[in-house]
């Protein structure tokens, strides 16, 4: 996982949640005409277009976006792949025309035999965020890139009362520099990363609806350039150990819960080893199509980049509504908080994001929104940040 200040942790976390609301999925589940899970067109293509207007302490701005997609859906007896790419364009109230993001993305899932399954995913995304944003120096001029690729094995064994999942990941990241307003440079190469990761679990079916799990993973994460502040590489390994209970009943609850203790042992000795206990949970509640209710808290456990030589650990809660009134319309809701503890100093850090939204299908091909986002951060240290954001947009589908 990324070294992230507390800050743009949290700036982060709403972003996400604040995409879930502007740029919905389209509710094809309701909407009059939609092909069914198991009906997927081979190709499928979106265009959103969008006006967003977003008022932090005070200051306004706006911007108008383009954000294309398409997907190709390649089916077989056992299995299914999905390619993706996507991506967002913009122009300011100044005129200035950006590219917020691009991605390219594919997925797939095999039955290697009646007991063994396979999945995979692979994906690269380029982002740039707006140079007025808060996780930025206040004179920036032209934000930095984000480059951020990842791939993804999985194989889950059946084993009778049993089960046995092995996953490993990597990820790279790469931030580029920033430039300010007179010209000069910030180098950001200490925040670029490679990071590999192994995990193993093991459960074991008490019932047909409950089940026990115990998950160990190990990850390593090495840094293009030492830290500034130390003058030291922050590179190390994290290993987590986790044991918890999962509960299902059919499609229509879902449930998952763990707790166990993570250690951040670096490579340098002189940056100071930490642990802590994690908390993970979700649960999904769908009773019938219209309603859907999902709920997550997580934690994680890296180096502060705020406190050098610091460990920071991230609480993060978050839920999501949906409901469709009827085949044309869907209402939206989500909430999130996060919290950082700094370890060593006992700073904290805090945020909040409330939104809400409504999806209308004026017809098979096009789905119009109106959203609003309440985003409230409050660094441990600086000063807090209100961001309210309305956006309104119409999605035309194939």
């Amino acid at each position: 996982m990324r070294r992230i200040s507390p800050i743009r942790y949290r700036s982060r976390t709403a972003l996400l949640m604040l995409g879930t609301l502007v740029f919905p999925a389209v509710p094809q589940a309701f909407a009059a005409g939609a092909a069914s899970d198991d009906e997927r067109p081979p190709f499928d293509w979106s265009i959103g277009l969008r006006g967003q207007y977003q008022l932090d302490n005070g200051v306004g701005s706006y911007e108008a976006i383009v954000a294309p997609a398409a997907s190709i859906n390649l089916d077989s007896a056992r299995g299914q792949t999905t390619l993706n790419a996507s991506g967002e364009f913009a122009t300011d109230s100044f005129t200035d025309v950006r590219i917020n993001a691009l991605r390219l993305g594919a997925s797939t899932t095999y039955a290697l035999d009646p007991d063994t399954d396979f999945t995979g995913s692979t994906d690269l995304s380029l982002i740039q965020l707006q140079p007025d944003d808060t996780t930025l120096p206040a004179n920036t001029a032209v934000p930095p890139l984000e480059l951020t690729g990842n791939g993804l094995a999985s194989v889950k064994r059946n084993l009778g009362l049993f089960d046995a999942t092995a996953t490993v990941n990597g990820q790279r990241f790469i931030e580029g520099p920033t430039t300010l307003d007179d010209a000069s440079v910030i180098d950001n190469t200490s925040l670029s990363y490679w990071l590999g990761n192994a995990e193993l679990r093991l459960g074991y079916e008490m019932s047909p609806l409950l089940s026990v799990f115990v998950d160990g993973a190990e990850s390593y994460q090495k840094f293009d350039a030492p830290s500034p502040a130390l003058a030291v590489f922050l590179d190390g390994r994290t290993t987590t150990l986790r044991g918890g209970f999962s509960y299902t009943q059919d499609s229509t609850f879902s449930a998952e819960v763990s707790a166990g203790r993570a250690w951040l042992d670096y490579d340098d000795p002189a940056v100071t080893d930490s642990g802590g206990w994690v908390y993970d949970a979700s649960v999904s509640y769908n009773p019938d199509e219209t309603l859907n209710l999902t709920g997550s808290f997580n934690t994680t456990i890296g180096s502060s980049s705020t406190v050098a030589g610091d460990t920071d650990v991230g609480y993060t809660l978050s839920g999501e509504a949906k409901y469709a009134v009827n085949p044309w319309l869907t209402l939206r809701g989500t909430a999130g908080w996060t919290r950082v503890d700094t370890l060593g100093s006992g700073d904290i850090a805090t945020g909040y994001t409330v939104g809400a939204g409504l999806d209308f299908s004026s017809s098979r091909h096009s789905v119009w929104s109106a959203d609003y986002a309440f985003a409230h951060s409050d660094p441990a240290t600086g000063i807090p940040v209100d961001t309210h954001t309305v956006t309104v947009g119409l999605t035309i589908k194939r």
